[in-house]
């Protein structure tokens, strides 16, 4: 026995509500089904008598549906787009709200202005000098050279600790000699002979790397471009005691040249260095579009290492009294001291057996008696 079987045809129609495509066949013509996306009740068109089917039918809502929302969504999809330039604008909102406030309480953190040191380091005859305007950095530095077994030049620098990176554009340097040399450095102490690294640009020579392994030792150089001369990009970085220079002709590709191992301790001594190669002689380097990054601290107070005068005159009278290196006696005091006028300060004495003679000040100069 033969059966026939009806022959049903499979079509596609849209929901009235989101648009989503919903495939079904003939046999559910008129019934009412449920949208996988949206959830709204339709009803299935008729489909189309022919089998080729060229456009796709919609069919026909049913009523209102509440539709669910999880998390706090909506998801009926129409309504979701209506809202959603809501939700991108509070979001947008917040983070502008955000990096003000961020900006406010880490900017002094991290964009504060940096407090530069400047001084000489080792012999120079001339005194060298700094300045910055608008971003532009000028140091004038003396000095024989940095190499050999000390150094002599114009440094300006920050204190700091842990991992350092400098970066800088070397604009220009005065050719007061063919090596006179201007760089980022990052040494262990002021000393001439301290423990170093330095990326630097020579005025004739080419861009190189230097270092000094260990104070008082002979310093090492690498050639790291010949015949180059500014304006040229400089970086280095101190990271976990090893020391890494990297060149560029215009600060975005960067080509890392050197590495060197070099043991220093914190706080170390990170900044700009500039000599002449020429004692007696200042030559002129510019500098800008410095960064540094790493944590700076606080330098102890400058020393007084000026000499003593001498404590007496060949007949061994009218001694004189320099504060810095005056002894304070355990015993009371007697006799006379005569001293000199000091400007801008007053001279203070006191006896140590404060409970015989007392303490007594006198603001200007000559003999006094106790």
């Amino acid at each position: 026995m033969l059966f026939k079987q009806t022959a049903m045809s499979e079509f596609k129609y849209a929901c009235p509500v989101c648009g989503q495509h919903i495939q079904c066949d003939s046999m559910q013509a008129g019934k009412v089904m449920e949208c996988p996306t949206c959830f709204q009740k339709i009803t299935v068109p008729q489909a189309s008598a022919s089998e080729d089917q060229k456009y796709i039918l919609t069919g026909t809502k049913v009523g209102e549906r509440p539709v669910p929302k999880v998390l706090g969504g909506d998801l009926n999809p129409v309504r979701a787009r209506k809202n959603s330039w809501w939700v991108a604008s509070l979001i947008l909102v917040l983070a502008v709200v955000a990096a003000g406030a961020g900006a406010c309480f880490w900017g002094w953190k991290v964009f504060r202005p940096l407090h530069w040191e400047s001084g000489d380091v080792g012999g120079v005859s001339v005194t060298g000098a700094f300045g910055q305007t608008n971003g532009v950095m000028t140091i004038t530095g003396d000095g024989a050279d940095i190499w050999n077994r000390a150094d002599a030049f114009h440094y300006v620098y920050l204190a700091m600790k842990g991992d350092v990176t400098l970066t800088v554009r070397v604009t220009g340097i005065q050719n007061t000699d063919p090596w006179a040399k201007a760089g980022l450095m990052i040494r262990q102490s002021l000393a001439p002979d301290s423990a170093y690294a330095m990326a630097l640009v020579t005025s004739g020579q080419g861009v190189a790397f230097q270092q000094r392994a260990a104070a008082g030792r002979m310093a090492d150089s690498v050639m790291v471009i010949p015949n180059l001369r500014a304006p040229y990009w400089l970086r280095l970085t101190r990271k976990e005691g090893t020391f890494m220079v990297a060149a560029s002709a215009d600060g975005t590709d960067w080509t890392p040249t050197n590495t060197a191992a070099i043991a220093m301790n914190d706080p170390v001594y990170a900044g700009l260095a500039v000599t002449s190669h020429r004692s007696g002689v200042l030559c002129r380097a510019t500098f800008d579009h410095l960064t540094v990054t790493g944590a700076t601290v606080k330098t102890p107070a400058a020393r007084d290492t000026s000499p003593a005068p001498s404590a007496a005159t060949e007949n061994g009278a009218n001694w004189k009294l320099h504060p810095a290196a005056a002894a304070r006696p355990d015993s009371p005091a007697a006799g006379r001291i005569h001293v000199q006028d000091l400007p801008g300060k007053h001279p203070y004495f006191e006896s140590r057996a404060l409970d015989t003679v007392p303490a007594w000040r006198r603001p200007g100069g000559g003999a006094a008696k106790f």
